[in-house]
């Protein structure tokens, strides 16, 4: 698997990996996506949550294949590797909340399996 522009794999390969990172993070397809992003932009009060978004995203899939992690050591593993903002306590509060919220399937999306790790 390659990692950003050095990536020596075909276009089959990357379609099916993000195919099933798509599945891992929104398995409740396109409205999942929209849910949660409504839900960030209402608890964080602001229309833009570009970033927010992807250190959801990030924390959310790392958190999905490594279930033994707790939100505070995948939050960790995320910020070391993803630096376009610095999270304040709102944002770090905000994520958790919708990430709880997803785990417990309000957004239809099927992964009740991991509501106890984010707490």
């Amino acid at each position: 698997m390659g990692k950003g522009w050095l990536d020596f794999r075909s276009g089959a390969e990357r379609e099916r990996d993000y195919h099933e990172f798509s599945e891992r993070v929104f398995s409740g397809g396109i409205l999942h996506r929209r849910q949660v992003r409504e839900r960030l932009q209402e608890i964080l009060r602001k229309k833009d949550i570009t970033y927010e978004l992807m250190y959801y995203v990030a924390l959310k899939d790392l958190l999905v294949r490594r279930p033994s992690l707790s939100f505070e050591e995948g939050l960790s593993q995320v910020c070391s590797e993803i630096h376009v903002m610095r999270l304040n306590s709102t944002v770090k509060d905000a994520i958790r909340k919708v990430l709880e919220e997803d785990f417990a399937g309000k957004f239809n999306s099927g992964q009740n399996d991991h509501d106890e790790k984010t707490q």
